[in-house]
């Protein structure tokens, strides 16, 4: 099975399999539950990988008896190397026929592998958020990503904090909101279905659900659309920190990476982007003051907004090709789609 690649997207709550020839052409494809080994332990990890993997080999025609050419896997929590290490160890000791090879990286870099090969930024506003910056030789650099206790700024969870936190700022006098919170307090109280602060408490502490709680952006969203100002004030922020992560790891990136011909090519996953005329105000004012900064000015020429059209499990194959000298065929144009352009105006 030389020629046959294999990569995985690995989530915290979904997972997507790929197999794909050298020619690009896709075999199969699987879906399966998480993968992120530090939700689930790595036992439970490679075990769903591996069934994914060999139900993708079935369901391509091939024998799930003779091992992938290579497996790169595109794994949310895949940044640490020990653990990565491991990983790999007990794939090879438990599942011998799965591949002959394996490449682990993060679900970013398999992004922007998918979209990309001459790199770029993932902007990931999901549950949670990261952000990283790939330059055409590879090197890379990161902001956030260091989950909803340190970060997650711009995130669903974020989002639904903000929006939370500022009714009970208005409650005890602490700070006073930029708009009234009626409309967001009782959407608060149907979502998490309580009828005071008080009730809040064990959604805060004991009954605490991180998914559960930033599913609450979604009925923010909703008010936002509406028309209720403090739901789209709170949008426009998280687009304001969002565009902050897009700062952070600027400084850093190569010239070919900022003069190409759309801009610097910014990769959106997560479910918060579909609301992006919602972020949109706040996104588009930090970029263009660092655009008009000295530091940039004349260096910074616009950028585009694109999305994935296919799963990051392309991505991680292709790393996993590369990793052992070999390559797969890519046609990045049907891979991501613009969304969304800017140029900045030559007098910036």
């Amino acid at each position: 099975m030389a020629s046959v690649f294999g990569g995985v997207e690995g989530g915290g709550t979904h997972s997507k399999a790929v197999l794909v020839g050298a020619d690009g052409k896709i075999l199969a494809e699987t879906e399966g539950p998480s993968t992120n080994h530090w939700l689930v332990g790595v036992d439970k990890c490679i075990e769903t990988i591996n069934d994914m993997v060999q139900r993708a080999k079935m369901e391509a025609g091939l024998d799930p008896n003779t091992p992938l050419y290579s497996l790169g896997m595109s794994l949310s929590g895949g940044e640490q190397k020990d653990a990565i290490d491991k990983l790999i160890a007990q794939m090879k000791d438990r599942f011998p026929s799965l591949s002959q090879h394996y490449f682990i990286t993060t679900d970013a870099i398999g992004a922007m592998a998918t979209a990309s090969d001459r790199g770029g930024v993932v902007l990931i506003s999901g549950t949670g958020s990261n952000c990283k910056l790939v330059n055409p030789d590879g090197s890379q650099i990161g902001c956030g990503g260091w989950g909803h206790m340190m970060g997650d700024e711009g995130s669903a969870f974020w989002i639904a904090h903000s929006g939370v936190k500022t009714v009970f700022d208005a409650k005890d006098n602490l700070v006073s909101p930029p708009h009234d919170v009626t409309h967001v307090r009782k959407a608060m109280e149907e979502y998490f279905q309580v009828s005071d602060l008080m009730g809040m408490l064990p959604h805060l502490y004991r009954n605490f659900q991180k998914s559960h709680f930033a599913g609450f952006c979604k009925k923010l969203a909703e008010g936002a659309e509406a028309g209720d100002a403090l739901c789209q004030y709170v949008f426009t922020q998280a687009g304001r920190v969002l565009a902050q992560h897009v700062e952070a790891v600027l400084p850093v990136a190569q010239e070919a990476l900022l003069g190409g011909t759309i801009g610097l090519p910014i990769l959106c996953e997560g479910s918060v982007w579909k609301s992006w005329e919602l972020l949109r105000p706040g996104f588009t004012q930090v970029l263009d003051k660092v655009a008009s900064s000295d530091k940039f000015k004349g260096r910074f020429h616009g950028y585009s907004l694109l999305t994935l059209q296919q799963s990051s499990a392309l991505g991680g194959a292709s790393l996993g090709a590369q990793s052992i000298g070999s390559s797969i065929t890519m046609d990045y144009t049907a891979n991501a789609n613009i969304f969304y352009q800017h140029t900045f105006n030559s007098s910036q």
